[in-house]
């Protein structure tokens, strides 16, 4: 399950970067390049900081803050061998 949460993670900040950088592109088009170069580091600071929001949040999403309850894996293990897994 954290593989996937890591993978749309990846997927999610690899598109906010994609488009940030396709704006860029096309604002020096437009713009010229000196005043572009220093938007095009802004803007890939934003993406930097907005992947790190989003990592963030996957992160505190998988995270199960809740001490283990005593036996639950005698009893998952029990439970398994009654069921015939």
């Amino acid at each position: 399950m954290r593989r996937l949460v890591w993978v749309a993670v990846g997927a999610v900040g690899g598109i906010v970067v994609y488009r940030r950088v396709e704006r860029a592109v096309l604002q020096a088009r437009e713009q010229g390049v000196v005043a572009t170069v220093q938007q095009a580091s802004a803007s890939a600071s934003h993406a930097v900081d907005v992947a790190r929001q989003v990592a963030g949040q996957a992160i505190a999403a998988t995270r199960d803050d809740r001490p283990p309850t005593p036996g639950a894996a005698a009893a998952a293990v029990l439970h398994q061998s009654d069921r015939g897994d």
